[in-house]
């Protein structure tokens, strides 16, 4: 039995061949980039070879490029330096801003089904708000925020904005000077690259979330990664040249959907999500059920986020905007470049398979 991978915006598939590039390549990571030797000058040149690539994507400088284990570390890094200060999310964000914010300085943007608005944030602004921060693609459903229109606003008020572009990275365009971002946070896994990598970008030095040494100029301590900055940095372009094929298979999916007898609804407006995540209401089906079924067949899906030890639980994101029985209901389909319209046929046609039952 075939297995079809279609839970992409949890982890990517790995790219095989920049892993055998690495493995071809094996003499040249050996070393610790800090280290004074030749092995260490082996390694730091990659290392920063890498930061150049993926400053380059995002439109920075090298120098405001911290490597770190993800972005659940970079979102809690520049949450944790405004620890005490004012600041405005929303209620659709990952665990991890969710879960470092203070409640009682914190002040949250309900999200709908289009997303917030610029509107929205202005509404909250006041004199003391020293952070916004807010996802450019909701991991869950796939909504776009308006990134650039909240970035244009906030700069004429002197305040920080946070963007985590985790889902967003590869996918959309991303500029940190034309979009006023002062800090972004980027994951290396979303995208093909290896687990335990990822990216902050911050216009200006944080407080050192990780002590230790003096790696990353001070601003973050560990022995850096060189094998998940390579793997990073090789994979973004990869994303660039996929793009189309991604799009085309969205639009296989919805069109392929829309000729089925099933019965379902798209949760969001597909004109306001990213290609790659679609999120789907089964009413006849509980979104358990639906997992073990595909799973049994060989199919990979997911209800929500993975960051929850591996439980089945629905998504807090169309929880709180439809309501707990859609929740309960609803699949997230995240595609990637492995992926084919036959992969789709197939996911389609277990499906049907329900209904002949």
């Amino acid at each position: 039995m075939k297995k079809i991978y279609f839970d992409y915006a949890a982890t990517s598939i790995k790219r095989k061949k920049i892993l055998e590039d690495i493995l071809e390549k094996a003499d040249l990571f050996d070393g610790n980039p800090d280290s004074s030797h030749s092995f260490g000058r082996d390694a730091k040149k990659i290392l920063e070879e890498s930061r150049k690539a993926i400053a380059k994507s995002i439109g920075a400088k090298p120098s405001q490029i911290i490597f770190t284990s993800g972005a659940s570390e970079s979102n809690n890094t520049v949450l944790s330096a405004f620890k005490n200060k004012k600041i405005i999310t929303t209620n659709i964000e990952h665990d991890s801003i969710e879960n470092t914010y203070d409640p009682q300085n914190t002040i949250l943007i309900e999200a709908d089904e289009e997303g917030i608005s610029l509107d929205q944030i202005k509404e909250k602004i006041t004199d003391d708000i020293k952070l916004v921060s807010v996802m450019m693609v909701n991991n869950e459903m796939g909504l776009i925020m308006p990134i650039k229109e909240i970035g244009e606003y906030l700069k004429e008020k002197d305040i920080y904005f946070h963007v985590d572009c985790v889902q967003a990275y590869g996918h959309l365009d991303i500029d940190v000077d034309e979009m006023n971002i002062d800090f972004l946070s980027l994951s290396g896994h979303k995208i093909g690259g290896i687990n335990g990598f990822g990216v902050l970008f911050a216009s200006e030095n944080l407080p050192s979330f990780i002590k230790g040494g003096e790696q990353e100029k001070y601003r973050r301590a560990g022995t850096s990664y060189v094998m998940g900055a390579y793997s990073m940095a090789k994979s973004f372009p990869c994303m660039i040249s996929e793009r189309e094929k991604i799009k085309d298979l969205k639009n296989y999916l919805l069109d392929s959907l829309a000729k089925s007898k099933l019965s379902y609804q798209i949760n969001a407006n597909p004109e306001k999500t990213v290609d790659h995540i679609v999120n789907i209401y089964f009413k006849d089906y509980r979104s358990d059920f639906l997992l073990t079924y595909l799973d049994m067949h060989g199919i990979a899906v997911s209800a929500g986020s993975a960051c929850r030890a591996g439980a089945v639980i629905p998504s807090k994101v169309v929880e709180r905007i439809y309501g707990p029985d859609r929740a309960s209901h609803s699949l997230r389909i995240s595609l990637g470049f492995e992926n084919t319209r036959a992969d789709i046929d197939m996911l389609l046609e277990v499906l049907g398979e329900l209904d002949d039952r």
